[in-house]
């Protein structure tokens, strides 16, 4: 009968061979339905009780709705006779496969909020943090954080890290009155955070103001004075706490110092074999905190390129790491760029550069899997390390925020990274010409303080 295509008349006598045989032969009617895309497999499903195999049916089909509707009500016990104490015992991967692929779907969509709900639906307190960071909802973030406690640490100080970022450098519109107030609100935002030491001095070597207020921030921060900072700094550096002889330089009356020290010590570092993004990275983080109007001055234009072309090489590698797709030919471009213009002594080279990224493009569009190309096989020990951020950028992702999707705006912006029009927020550069999208300019932001426009401003999407 099942081979004439009868298959109402062989389910209706099967029970009568023995219930296993019936069940078997549900399953495959139920399996031939769904290669035809055929609603009719919900019933059999449902039947044999095979939830799993119905809501790969329904995720599959983009209906994810309905796929957690049926994880949601076969998790509260209503379940058919003919499902198993095994079966039952896979609902909690189950719930958290479809939580995750729907909040995957809201986050594409621009909805990172509702996104962030589903991943805490089901207790993934990391991935919610993380949806809401991504989508730049960075105050809801903090408050989420804070009301969750423990579970959420890591994400809540990454959270009001960036929120103070925010609010170092206030728009242009904003009032210088209250400017002030911005810096106070910085302050406060960094002493929620446990381990914040490092942070304060980033705060009070970049925030410019009077000697007095300066000197007012330093002992809310409960940091040295500024005059003393600087017999300070040079007692660390003899006893060789390098990384504090930098924080005390950048705090004194001459930050130009932190610059020159730091920058010979990365240079240094890049010569050898052995070095990682993570030696290096939070030296160049911290010397970005010079204050803006000594970096900019003339006689700090060597040392201000160097710092520039180190930290947009530095950013390209962990925008590699953290998979931010789209940025990372511009970051790539940039250094470049910067190498061209400027005469500079740095350990690179622009045929270096452009090894690494036609590397980095082998592996991103081979999902992660190195295919070697024939000049490759010359020796570069930093295409290896390209490759191997490449293999280990799973854990993030690119941000996405609300409205991203929305069409282009009536006065059309192109991207100076792609040159192609930008849909959804723009974000426009320090000219006020150069655009750039939202989501790029954050994750440009997090892995490269400094402007696209290589002026040596920082950058602040936030």
């Amino acid at each position: 009968m099942v081979e004439l295509g009868q298959w109402e008349k062989a389910l209706s006598v099967a029970p009568g061979v023995s219930m296993k045989y019936w069940k078997k032969l549900m399953q495959r009617r139920a399996d031939q339905l769904m290669d035809e895309d055929n609603d009719d497999a919900i019933p059999f499903c449902i039947a044999t009780g095979d939830v799993q195999k119905l809501v790969t049916f329904f995720t599959r089909r983009g209906q994810l709705l309905e796929a957690l509707l049926i994880a949601q009500v076969w998790g509260r016990g209503h379940r058919g006779p003919m499902t198993s104490a095994e079966d039952f015992d896979q609902y909690p991967l189950l719930l958290h496969d479809v939580c995750t692929e729907l909040a995957e779907w809201y986050f594409q969509d621009g909805c990172s909020v509702l996104a962030a709900c589903c991943h805490l639906a089901v207790d993934n307190v990391k991935l919610a943090m993380s949806s809401l960071i991504r989508g730049n909802e960075l105050e809801l973030a903090a408050s989420v954080g804070v009301a969750l406690g423990e579970a959420a640490n890591q994400s809540t100080a990454y959270c009001l890290e960036l929120l103070a970022r925010k609010y170092m450098t206030p728009p242009t519109w904003f009032k210088p009155l209250f400017r002030p107030l911005l810096r106070t609100l910085s302050a406060d935002l960094l002493q929620m955070i446990p381990d914040n030491h490092a942070l304060l001095v980033k705060l009070c070597a970049f925030i410019p103001g009077s000697p007095a207020e300066i000197q007012q921030l330093h002992q809310k921060c409960g940091l040295p004075a500024p005059e003393d900072c600087g017999s300070l700094a040079e007692d660390a550096l003899r006893d060789g706490d390098l990384f504090s002889a930098l924080e005390l330089h950048l705090l004194s009356s001459e930050p130009e110092r932190a610059l020159q020290i730091g920058v010979a010590h990365v240079k240094e570092q890049l010569v050898g074999p052995d070095w990682t993004v993570d030696v290096v990275h939070p030296i160049l983080d911290l010397l970005s905190y010079i204050r803006t109007e000594r970096l900019i001055m003339t006689k700090m234009t060597e040392a201000r390129s160097e710092l520039l072309i180190l930290c947009g090489y530095i950013g390209a590698l962990l925008a590699i790491r953290r998979n931010y797709t789209s940025i990372v030919p511009a970051l790539y471009e940039y250094t470049s760029q910067l190498m061209k213009r400027r005469e500079v002594s740095v350990p690179l080279k622009i045929e270096q550069l452009s090894v690494e990224l036609d590397a980095w493009r082998a592996c991103a569009q081979n999902n992660g899997v190195y295919v070697t190309p024939p000049y490759f096989f010359r020796p570069i020990t930093l295409t290896n390390q390209v490759v191997e951020l490449v293999c280990h950028c799973k854990v993030h992702g690119a941000d996405y925020v609300t409205g991203s999707n929305l069409p282009s705006h009536s006065d059309l912006q192109l991207s100076c990274f792609t040159g192609q029009r930008i849909q959804g927020p723009v974000f426009l550069l320090e000219d006020n010409k150069s655009a750039i999208s939202l989501n790029d300019a954050l994750m440009w932001a997090k892995v490269n303080p400094f402007s696209p426009l290589g002026t040596g401003l920082r950058i602040n999407p936030f």
